[in-house]
Parts: structure tokens; C-alpha cells; sequence
């Protein structure tokens, strides 16, 4: 129903059906973790880092790249961190600053993909930046949830440092590229001028 809305076709292959397992992902992990099952709820969240390295690599292996997996993926992406950073959150006050920020950038992102789908945009998928902010959140979040009783406070806060310090590269890399994609459907709606020709 959402891909139609937003003129986007749904094409059903492996790498969507990764993202989508993504999502589904979420709450069992949440559930494990808030129960304090925090061995288990860490392989969810390896699961989950596992089938997101899966699916860009089987996408672009095997040609499977799609209009509708360029937007399962990062919204998998943007679900599973706003869901994970908030249950550490819950848990772990230094952690708070960092659920902030995720939820801000990832509004943010998401009001801006709306706005460019609803104007018929071209479909773009992850940039670099995006992925690196991605891979150190797993990395972050997978330390703090399986060694969170040998971590210093100063190791803690040196690993939300870091997955916030990529975080707000990711924000700003997406603000700037939005703006480059606006200014260019901007220049594209612009009338051509048309230059009258001199009476002889």
C-alpha cells in the first residue's frame, strides 16, 4: 500500500525479503532485551546486521536491485537503529544523547524521502556515508549489549562518541544531497528561455 502511494513498484525478490525480515526482527529483539535477555537479544541483532551486509550483497551480486529495495533497506536501517538505540536507552543514561540524535536524523530523513517520492523523484539508494553510520551503530551497539559489564564508563561513552560522530556525517551528507536533488529538479522546472528573433 505504502509503494503505491508513493509510486514505487513492488517487486518481491531474496534481498526484499532480507529487509523485510529486518523489521520483523525488531521486536523480538526489544522483548529479549528489555526482559533482560540480553544474550539472546544479542544474536537478534547479529542476525540483523548479518541480513543487512546480505541483501546489498546479494542485490548487487545477482542484479537484484530494485526501486522498492533502495527504500526497504535504509527504512529497515532507520527502524531497527531508532528501536535498538531506544531500548539501550531505556537501560543506559549516557545513551539518551545518541537516541536523540537517531531520532531526529532519522525524521528528518525520512520527511525529506517522502517529499522527493511525492514529487516523482528518482529512487536513490544508501550512499557510503550512510552505510559507515550503519556499520559502526551494529559495531557500537553489539559491544555495549554483550560486554556492558566489563565496559568502563569511559569506553561507553567513547563508543557513543563514535557511532554519533558518524551518525551526524550520515545527517549531513543526506541534507547536503537533498539539497543538491532539489536544486536540480528546480533547474529542470524552469522554463527555458526562448529568444525572439530579431525583425529584418
Amino acid at each position: 500500500m505504502v509503494m503505491q502511494i508513493l509510486n514505487v513498484q513492488w517487486k518481491w525478490n531474496i534481498p526484499n525479503a532480507l529487509s523485510v525480515l529486518r523489521i520483523l526482527l525488531i521486536l523480538p529483539f526489544m522483548t529479549l532485551y528489555l526482559l533482560g535477555c540480553d544474550e539472546w537479544a544479542f544474536l537478534v541483532l547479529l542476525l540483523s546486521g548479518v541480513t543487512d551486509m546480505l541483501d546489498g550483497f546479494i542485490a548487487r551480486k545477482f542484479n537484484m536491485i530494485t526501486d522498492c529495495g533502495k527504500l526497504l533497506d535504509p527504512l529497515s536501517d532507520k527502524l531497527t537503529q531508532i528501536s535498538v538505540v531506544a531500548a539501550l536507552a531505556y537501560r543506559y543514561i549516557e545513551l539518551r544523547p545518541l537516541a536523540l540524535l537517531c531520532l531526529i536524523k532519522e525524521v528528518c530523513q525520512a520527511i525529506g524521502s517522502v517529499i522527493l517520492l511525492r514529487r516523482k523523484s528518482k529512487v536513490r539508494g544508501s550512499r557510503w556515508f550512510g552505510k559507515l553510520s550503519t556499520i559502526m551503530f551494529y559495531i557500537c551497539m553489539l559491544v555495549i549489549v554483550l560486554w556492558r559489564d566489563v565496559l568502563s564508563p569511559t569506553a561507553k561513552w567513547i563508543l557513543v562518541g563514535s557511532a554519533s560522530l558518524c551518525m551526524l556525517l550520515a545527517f549531513v551528507g543526506y541534507f547536503r544531497l537533498y539539497l543538491q536533488i532539489r536544486r536540480e529538479e528546480m533547474r529542470e522546472e524552469t522554463p527555458a528561455s526562448t529568444e525572439i528573433p530579431e525583425k529584418g
